[in-house]
């Protein structure tokens, strides 16, 4: 047979994958690395040495000499087991290989049941103790008391949103959610978005400025919302009394603009770092450090671009594209 003209076949021995040399369907050659997951497999039919559900794609994909990439379960005989493969097939060069991705989704398994049974494992006890705070606030007439009991509740539920961002920030680096495409009613959601934080705004006496150019969006409502409810939370904590927000959403992007104490400029590259808060911000207001990281997880994650813009001691503006690229993009 020809070899690769790219590459001696005999250089493929030292990769970490598995490559078949293909003649249509009959294997012609194999590296080391296919041996010791499938044994001797010359002449064999690769149809017949490989036993998956999704069989029918790489018959196409022989038969009309187009690329195909996938992932599948396939039974090693070597290896006495069903493993977890990629599996690329290049027909230019009738090369069909395969990566072992079994233990990368073992791992990625043991950091999801690990990552779910932390968050409700903290969940189950913030409960108990918020129905307990709930009762004792009611039950309670003495003044001293009550606005003790008042702040330790605004702890928990401190603790209860560092648990949630925690989860998404999960989710997302584990491939756990899948961002969807569904209309949005944008007056409904920012109206939910902007009672959520209503007590924080007032609070502060911030007064925000939506500036909305369309009534629906083609989005994910989860991640629009979680996005747009941390933007908003993070830019109300660092305004300053008295100041405004500024909301503005299009068709291609959503921006939140404050005028509060801004990043100075050696510390903007930590700023979507978990759990990292400037000496300014730590001062200022309360907060997780998660509020960015989370935003910027999610934009990630539904393939958007993120835009921070900041002055020290005049303000701040996140943007968050939908569907093009920034010049400013952190």
């Amino acid at each position: 047979m020809e070899q690769n003209r790219y590459l001696p076949l005999e250089a493929m021995n030292w990769f970490d994958e598995i490559v078949f040399v293909l003649d249509v369907d009959k294997v012609v050659w194999t590296n080391s690395k296919a041996l010791s997951y499938f044994g001797e497999c010359i002449e064999s039919s690769i149809f017949d040495l490989l036993i998956f559900d999704k069989g029918s794609k790489l018959v196409e994909a022989i038969h009309s000499a187009k690329n195909l990439e996938f992932e599948a379960k396939i039974f090693a005989p070597k290896k006495s087991a069903w493993l977890f493969f990629s599996l690329a097939y290049i027909p230019n060069e009738q090369l069909l290989i395969l990566r072992d991705m079994s233990e990368k989704k073992h791992i990625d398994e043991i950091k999801s049941d690990i990552s779910t049974l932390m968050v409700h494992e903290l969940r189950n006890p913030l409960g108990a103790a918020k129905s307990i705070l709930s009762q004792l606030i009611e039950e309670e007439d003495e003044p001293e008391k009550i606005k003790a009991l008042w702040n330790l509740d605004k702890q928990v539920q401190r603790l209860e949103r560092i648990i949630q961002q925690i989860e998404y920030i999960t989710m997302a680096q584990l491939g756990l959610y899948r961002s969807k495409k569904e209309k949005i009613d944008l007056k409904k959601l920012v109206d939910e978005v902007l009672e959520e934080v209503e007590g924080l705004r007032k609070a502060k006496n911030i007064s925000i400025e939506t500036k909305i150019g369309v009534k629906t969006l083609e989005q994910d409502s989860f991640i629009i919302k979680t996005i747009l409810k941390n933007l908003i939370s993070n830019a109300i904590k660092y305004s300053l009394d008295n100041s405004s927000v500024i909301l503005e959403i299009t068709e291609d992007y959503l921006s939140v603009q404050d005028f509060g104490i801004g990043v100075p400029d050696s510390e903007v590259n930590k700023v979507f770092d978990r759990f990292y808060r400037s000496p300014a911000a730590v001062k200022m207001a309360s907060g997780s450090g998660l509020g960015l990281p989370v935003v910027k997880h999610l934009s990630t994650l539904a393939g958007f671009t993120v835009d921070f813009e900041t002055k020290h001691l005049i303000g701040t503006k996140v943007t968050i594209y939908f569907n093009q690229s920034s010049t400013n993009n952190t």
